[in-house]
């Protein structure tokens, strides 16, 4: 008798959702006509809707480093048979502003400090992309702000499609902003 799946309550990474064999319901069919729309969406759903999985399997399906892992991500979805122009093509820069907390006094510097550690994270996983220059000047800037800045520049000079930043409120909503275009 085949065990019964477990659901994901909690969890919103879709690589953990998928390599656990955990409870989903896909979307993937979505992805074509994501790609028909205006480069700005926004997702309105109630709380515990799966939002944040859904963002997190587009980030999957997206992300440049993922790409080896389609098959075992995707394999058995919609998408998986369906694979559009633009799987694993971007860099991801993914940020969840709700990992960001304090007071007034304090939240402008836990912000800058959580999209810093996350711009590093991202030339660790792309740095292959960009010069050592630009990878030394990130490493020892001491802003988001100014890293952000260094990635950009070179990512426009080399004409990436476009680098776009994800931002996400309290509520768990999504804001795009374009940075390159």
């Amino acid at each position: 008798m085949e065990k019964v799946k477990e659901v994901p309550y909690g969890v919103a990474d879709f690589v953990t959702v998928m390599e656990q064999n955990l409870y989903y319901v896909d979307k993937t069919m979505f992805i074509p006509e994501l790609e028909k729309q205006p480069r700005n969406l926004f997702f309105i759903r109630p709380r515990r809707f799966g939002k944040s999985t859904f963002l997190s399997m587009l980030h999957s399906y997206y992300d440049c480093n993922q790409s080896a892992k389609f098959q075992s991500l995707f394999g058995n979805l919609w998408i998986g048979q369906h694979p559009t122009e633009l799987q694993g093509k971007y860099q991801v820069l993914f940020l969840d502003f709700s990992q960001v907390s304090g007071n007034i006094d304090s939240l402008e510097r836990n912000f800058d400090f959580y999209c810093s550690v996350k711009l590093d994270g991202f030339m660790r996983r792309y740095g292959e992309a960009y010069s050592e220059e630009t990878r030394e000047k990130v490493r020892k800037a001491e802003y988001a702000m100014d890293k952000l800045a260094f990635v950009h520049d070179e990512a426009a000079q080399k004409g990436f499609d476009a680098i776009r930043k994800i931002l996400f409120d309290s509520d768990g909503n999504r804001r795009t902003y374009e940075l390159v275009g």
